[in-house]
């Protein structure tokens, strides 16, 4: 099968290494779990995921399982060790589709019988109907993102315009340092750090987690190759200014709501890269970054109208704004000053 072997402790460099218990994933999360007990391990993470068979590769093992968990709508994402050497056979995950990035140690996959070892630098895609099984390291630990299977096929649904005849065929293999890899992991440090904001101010706001949500399916989706990818490249018809405005008016009516690809499929009436194609012919931007704009508006407003405790950094998170930086200067870009100028001459500072 494949290598049970332990290897030696490897680290990919720190600024491709999200340490997520490190930032403090297990406070934000309210999620976390150690236990040495098999049972427990095993029911536990079969909760989480599906139902597998968890054994330990040498008899007087003991296993020092930590998790720390962490839901950003339909995606979940979990920082996980078992802290011994274990075989896992998961079968058919059937409902949802997995990444797994290791941090450090080695794993081993057998994926529909088609075996590999890996570790730090390259990370691994399993669909739902590929029968999985794996080997962990005693050293081994991984960031592990679950799609909802059924989320995320709404989503793909979405962007190719019709209803999918089965799971998406991911290619099961990507490095970390290719364009998936590197955004995959610099989104997830996004969503650490605003949860980690939301989680001493309150809840991450409805806005902020589905973009992330969306955000990280549209990275897996389009980053990563699979047998959708020629279809999504197609050309698409010429452009029909009437679902631009249909979704420009939603866009403008629902802006301070939750808005998903999917929502603004059904308000256009026209697959996704005909509204995306659409919306560049006419407007010169996408969707998406039309939305941007409308809240950029709307956070200005607030700004500029500004109660006793209002603030910069809780507008921009309020109008799902998750990176503070890029929002700075988005509008500076927007408005040809700094968001903290508009509120300090609204209150004459």
């Amino acid at each position: 099968m494949f290598s049970a072997q332990r290897a030696n402790a490897a680290v990919i460099p720190p600024n491709l290494a999200p340490n997520l218990a490190d930032v403090g994933l297990a406070d934000v999360a309210g999620r976390r779990f150690m236990s040495s007990d098999r049972d427990e391990v095993r029911g536990y993470v079969g909760r989480m995921y599906c139902d597998h068979s968890l054994d330990l590769v040498n008899a007087d093992g003991r296993l020092d399982t930590r998790i720390a968990h962490l839901r950003c709508g339909g995606v979940a994402l979990t920082d996980m060790s078992y802290g011994a050497d274990v075989m896992i056979d998961a079968g058919r995950l059937e409902d949802f589709y997995l990444v797994q990035i290791p941090v450090a140690g080695r794993s081993g996959l057998s994926l529909g019988g088609k075996h590999g070892d890996y570790g730090p630098g390259r990370a691994s895609v399993q669909n739902p109907q590929v029968p999985l099984a794996m080997y962990w390291s005693g050293d081994c630990r991984k960031l592990v993102l679950r799609y909802d299977r059924a989320g995320f096929e709404r989503f793909v649904e979405a962007c190719v315009g019709r209803p999918l005849r089965g799971c998406v065929d991911f290619e099961p293999w990507f490095d970390t340092d290719s364009r998936l890899g590197a955004m995959l992991i610099q989104q997830v440090q996004a969503v650490i750090a605003m949860a980690r904001h939301g989680a001493a101010g309150g809840a991450v706001p409805a806005l902020l987690e589905r973009h992330l949500e969306t955000t990280l399916m549209g990275m897996l989706l389009f980053l990563q190759p699979h047998d959708l990818t020629a279809q999504l490249a197609q050309r698409v018809p010429g452009a029909d200014p009437a679902p631009v405005r249909r979704v420009r008016e939603y866009l403008e009516a629902h802006a301070h709501e939750p808005i998903d690809l999917a929502d603004l499929v059904a308000v256009a009436g026209v697959p996704l890269r005909t509204l995306h194609h659409q919306f560049r012919h006419v407007l010169g931007v996408s969707p998406m970054q039309l939305l941007r704009d409308i809240r950029l508006d709307r956070v200005r407003a607030e700004l500029a109208s500004p109660h006793e405790t209002t603030n910069v950094t809780q507008a921009a998170m309020n109008w799902g704004f998750e990176h503070l930086g890029r929002f700075a200067v988005a509008y500076r870009r927007r408005f040809g000053e700094t968001p903290r100028e508009t509120l300090g001459r609204q209150r004459g500072v």
